[in-house]
């Protein structure tokens, strides 16, 4: 039915000639035709631009045929050079250090504790790729002569060269040549940080000379197990959502391939799942299926950490698609092995995400009421965050399942309990709500410590970008309190890194154009991301820290720029307050309520709504968001002065 209303929503706005809300039906859909028809039927050329910056925003891979100044701007090329200005503006263009996020000096001091100090560093690394996101400078990397890589050891070294992919994000010309030097290097550590550098330098970006495919593919067959798992992670990274087929016959044999390292193999399967994201591919899906099928037959093949990213491998492909993943569950039946019941959960859990299904958080919530113990648990934990992900994105949905979250931490075996912050962070990312801190507060103290450090790597991202005060003061609370912990006070300190991520210009929400849409490669990703929490002492504590880079495809500025028709920046008064929701009434209703009025670019936080304050343009589109292109008004009269 819904599929249905879409439609004919859809068919109106294309008679009314509305084509960029026709535009976000036919992304709601997810149907290319009908994108391509959107754009092929729309006549007026700054029209055409506007749905242009909206595809840039979805990173929807269509084929613009010669049309170059389209090409240019659904390719996201101009990021990077209007987040630079909307920095200047806004005055933190200064490059921030660790130690000016952390503010020890506001701890309270106990005893201090001797750290593992390679750990430490390490932290700082991922705070300083986070807080500097696409600033492209830095104090510690990306200064001349930087020493700072060899203050860490063995896979630090990897991720820490893997942060300047983070802090030149959407750079790409001046950040493949700073990223350039390392992969020379004759530390395979240093080399395989460069190919991650270079796979997220490139994230959401597309690039007519295709850099990193040319970067990276020929590591793919290198002999060192390290540098083809980079490669694999870097691709995933570079081409996420774009359904490139070369790249499916470059990754499938990795994933069957039982001589690559289970971790390459699954891993493998995690970026084919991250490249053709909820595009239902048969022959992907076929790969994944075989190797599970074959695997379960060899002893002690699917135990351990890593063949659960098979699943999420697996879920990505039909994330959002409900209905279409049937075939895939069926098959699935065939896995004896308790991960055949993960992968099934998972996969289901991701193909009705943001559905607010309510019949399947109801199939959710029953699995969870089972009593087991151990290794048969493991697919409870997928059900608790399935029920986050099919809640998420609408406001009521949210709020009964976040009494639901609630009754399992109350009864609830540990593996429940576990899940339990990690699925309050997806329903409420960058979006910090005040009782959501405090359970996630009291959480973080708690006698499991699993538990603990998933609800301080969740305080993270609710509050990723957000500069939250409350959040900053029970952070540093928890710093102090697990001084003596190190792999804790480590997750402390990648929360803090996260809460001030970007300097507080950017978002990790992936829904946009008035949380209607939903961005499927940042919600993959973030995907991945609660998947390794799930399993976070065998992955991000352990030597796969590189995981946490995932959140950085999820990053977006929470801005509204204003162009005009040339599509350079205009500085125009607007009023940002927070929405109302306005469905189904007469009139011109309020949108908005206490608002104050702007001059842009502005920030815009979760549930704000912006309009333009003054008759004198007129937008190309209704919601304003992202980049919005105005058109002068041709009756407008200035007021003059009595």
């Amino acid at each position: 039915d819904k599929v249905l209303y879409l439609k004919v929503a859809c068919n109106l706005y294309m008679k009314y000639k509305e084509y960029p809300n026709a535009l976000r039906m036919a992304l709601k859909l997810n149907d290319p035709k009908l994108v391509a028809e959107v754009f092929s039927s729309c006549e007026d050329r700054l029209a055409q631009k506007q749905m242009a910056y909206m595809i840039s925003r979805r990173k929807y891979s269509l084929d613009f045929d010669d049309d170059e100044e389209l090409k240019e701007i659904a390719s996201g090329e101009q990021l990077s050079k209007h987040f630079i200005i909307l920095a200047k503006e806004l005055d933190v263009l200064e490059p921030k250090l660790p130690e000016q996020i952390y503010k020890s000096h506001l701890e309270e001091k106990r005893s201090t504790a001797v750290l593992d100090s390679a750990k430490q560093n390490l932290a700082a690394s991922f705070v300083n790729a986070f807080v500097n996101a696409g600033f492209c400078k830095d104090e510690l990397m990306t200064v001349p002569d930087s020493k700072w890589v060899y203050k860490n050891k063995d896979m630090g070294m990897m991720s820490t060269v893997g942060s300047l992919g983070a802090l030149l994000l959407w750079g790409i010309d001046e950040g493949l040549t700073q990223i350039d030097k390392y992969q020379w290097s004759s530390d395979p550590q240093l080399k395989a940080g460069a190919l991650l550098a270079f796979g997220l330098v490139t994230c959401g970006v597309k690039n007519e000379c295709d850099p990193a495919w040319a970067l990276l593919s020929e590591q793919l067959e290198s002999p060192d197990p390290l540098l083809r798992l980079s490669a694999v992670v870097g691709l995933g990274y570079a081409y996420a959502g774009s359904c490139r087929e070369d790249l499916l016959e470059n990754l499938t044999p990795m994933i069957v391939d039982t001589a690559c390292t289970i971790e390459t193999s699954a891993m493998a399967a995690v970026s084919l799942g991250l490249i053709f994201v909820s595009s239902c591919n048969d022959e992907v899906a076929q790969a994944i299926l075989q190797t599970l099928i074959e695997r379960q037959a060899v002893e002690e093949a699917l135990s351990g950490t890593w063949p659960h990213f098979f699943a999420v491998g697996l879920g990505l492909l039909y994330m959002g698609q409900q209905d279409a993943c049937e075939a895939t569950l069926a098959a699935l039946d065939a896995i004896t092995h308790p991960v055949g019941k993960y992968c099934k959960v998972t996969v289901e859990s991701m193909a009705f995400a943001n559905s607010g299904d309510v019949l399947h958080v109801q199939k959710m919530l029953h699995m969870c009421t089972e009593h087991l113990e151990g290794d048969d648990a493991t697919h409870q934990a997928v059900a608790v965050l399935g029920i986050a992900m099919i809640a998420m994105g609408e406001e009521i949905g949210t709020e009964m399942s976040l009494r639901s979250l609630d009754h399992i931490l109350q009864y609830g075996e540990l593996p429940l309990r576990r899940a339990v912050p990690i699925a309050l962070a997806i329903l409420h990312l960058s979006n910090p709500k005040v009782l959501v801190i405090d359970s996630l507060s009291k959480l973080s103290h708690d006698a499991d410590q699993d538990v603990a450090m998933g609800a301080i790597m969740s305080m993270g991202l609710i509050g990723a970008g957000t500069n939250n005060a409350r959040l900053a003061g029970l952070l540093r609370q928890l710093a102090a309190y697990y001084a003596k912990d190190s792999n804790a006070l480590f997750m402390v300190r990648i929360a803090q890194g996260l809460l001030y991520m970007g300097k507080g210009l950017l978002t990790i929400n992936p829904f946009f154009s008035d949380r209607f849409l939903i961005d499927p490669i940042a919600f993959g990703s973030l995907a991945v991301l609660a998947h390794a929490v799930l399993h976070l002492k065998n992955t991000i504590l352990s030597k796969s820290h590189y995981l946490l880079f995932n959140i950085v495809p999820a990053m977006r500025p929470r801005w509204l720029i204003t162009l005009d028709e040339d599509l350079k920046e205009i500085k125009v008064p607007v009023r940002v307050g927070q929405a109302v929701d306005t469905v189904g009434q007469a009139g011109r209703p309020k949108m908005m309520t206490g608002f104050q009025t702007r001059t842009t670019p502005v920030l815009l936080n979760y549930s704000d709504r912006a309009e333009l304050a003054t008759e004198e343009y007129t937008a190309m589109t209704t919601i304003m968001e992202d980049f919005v292109i105005l058109r002068k008004n041709p009756n407008f009269k200035p007021e003059t002065q009595q």
